[in-house]
């Protein structure tokens, strides 16, 4: 039986903000100005392709808009609940202790209806939200309790429990119609090979702005909450009160930590334009913005199954994974595992388990000018369903015709001084802890500075990966 590939669409505007730490951001060109220079330059629109025909169905997210309360866009300030919206008693801005708010997580009130980029923007991250009054938190504002991207448009809407379960039958489709496809050097793959841009992403031209749900905006936090366990659950809302409530967010980034495998699907890490080379055994994706990432998709090889997970290499998770891949005719397909287990900053944490299935084929256009890139995770340590992204990326051109790739050295300026993320000059001397980056590092400092007196469950000083 042929299993149908489909593709939900998760788009609003983006954003033009820039990261609170790191190497200075580069200014990528609009599609104004690609035009000017490629006046050929077609730009795909997602949602007018010839989807129907290749067995897609999308949910179109145009109609979801930004969730959250920002600057000027709330829909009550100064704590206020908004018109016919009763507060509850007790919410995240007003808590001395999140854990034992745990029954009322799943109510967007008690973020008072933030998505999860609001909430860690309201002391002023990202070029400053500033949307938490003059007394913060209890006067944050609130955002829009009607809006929110639904779940449905986050599980996947597979039937398989497992990677390697949809591995398997993918590959078996295509044995059964006589592949998979190989490649060797007289009978080369598809010519992808080149630099590419992710639609949607940073500048004032929205057109082009493609937003899915992991990057937080058009998303409530309880809809996020849904597809994780409860120890997952719990990971998110700590993050999320230290962000929005104590002040003190610690992201990777801001200490040259590693950025983990699920920051390649966030909006602000990996804007630098992408780097594809296929060749007939090997496709590898370079790209990078807070730091560089390169993945690597080993054709026509299998897995290791010994182990705490499949693996090529030795029984130690990696920070992007191990993947093998296989060619059905046009489209690649590729199963990652012993990825190490991180952290997404309002996102929600991924565990060693985490292991994704990619599809990529090209855009439906008349010639060849990009991706349609189609993700499923399977995480059943932090995930209770598989969930799904669709990204489309965008070639600007072959390698002959770009600029070399900017490679990303993070030299650190910030260290975590007293819980929080301060700049450190030159010559300064500090005193230092040195974390443990397999201990969940950013939950060390906050229970250590901000949660001496809150009724932790007993499991929580025990998570790690």
């Amino acid at each position: 039986m042929t299993i149908t590939r489909i593709g939900f669409a998760t788009a609003a505007s983006a954003i033009a903000l820039a990261l609170a730490a790191g190497p200075a951001m580069a200014q990528w060109a609009s599609e104004a100005e690609m035009i000017e220079a490629n006046p050929d330059l077609t730009f795909y629109d997602p949602y007018e392709g010839d989807s129907a025909g290749r067995g897609w169905a999308y949910v179109d997210a145009r109609e979801y808009q930004q969730v959250g309360a920002s600057g000027d866009n709330v829909a009550a300030s100064g704590g206020d609940a908004p018109e016919g919206v009763e507060p509850l008693e007790r919410d995240l801005y007003t808590s001395d202790d999140f854990y034992v708010d745990a029954e009322l997580w799943d109510d967007p009130r008690y973020f008072r209806c933030n998505s999860p980029l609001a909430n860690e923007s309201m002391w002023g991250a990202y070029g400053g939200n500033t949307a938490n009054g003059d007394n913060p938190p209890l006067t944050t504002s609130w955002g829009f309790c009607d809006r929110g991207y639904p779940r449905e448009g986050i599980v996947s809407p597979y039937q398989f429990e497992t990677a390697q379960e949809h591995y398997e039958t993918l590959l078996a489709e295509a044995e059964a119609n006589g592949g998979p496809t190989e490649y060797s050097h007289d009978n080369p793959p598809p010519n992808w090979s080149g630099r590419y841009q992710r639609l949607g992403g940073l500048g004032e031209n929205q057109e082009w702005g493609y937003e899915n749900w992991w990057w937080g905006r058009i998303t409530q936090i309880p809809t996020m909450l849904s597809v994780l366990t409860e120890e997952y659950q719990t990971r998110v809302v700590q993050e999320a009160y230290h962000q929005g409530n104590t002040n003190a967010a610690q992201w990777p980034s801001q200490y040259c930590w590693p950025e983990g495998m699920m920051r390649r699907w966030h909006q602000f890490s990996v804007q630098q334009p992408h780097q594809l080379l296929v060749t007939e055994n090997l496709v590898q994706w370079l790209m990078g913005t807070a730091d560089n990432f390169v993945l690597q998709y080993n054709i026509g090889r299998e897995f290791n199954m010994e182990g705490a997970v499949p693996r090529l290499g030795q029984d130690v998770p990696r920070w992007y994974g191990e993947s093998i891949g296989f060619w059905d005719g046009d489209a690649l397909i590729t199963w990652t595992s012993n990825i190490q287990g991180w952290v997404t900053h309002n996102a929600y944490e991924h565990s060693n388990q985490l292991q994704i299935i990619e599809i990529f084929t090209p855009m439906e256009t008349e010639n060849f000018s990009g991706l349609h890139h189609e993700a499923i995770f399977y995480d059943p340590e932090a995930t209770v369903v598989p969930t799904r992204q669709i990204q489309w990326y965008r070639q600007l051109d072959q390698f002959d015709e770009v600029d070399p790739y900017i490679f990303i050295e993070c030299n650190q300026t910030i260290f975590p001084i007293e819980g929080r993320a301060q700049p450190v000059s030159p010559g300064t001397t500090i005193e230092y802890t040195v974390p443990d980056l397999f201990g969940r590092p950013w939950a060390q400092i906050q229970e250590q500075y901000f949660e001496q007196d809150m009724e932790r469950p007993e499991a929580s000083s025990l998570f790690g990966f």
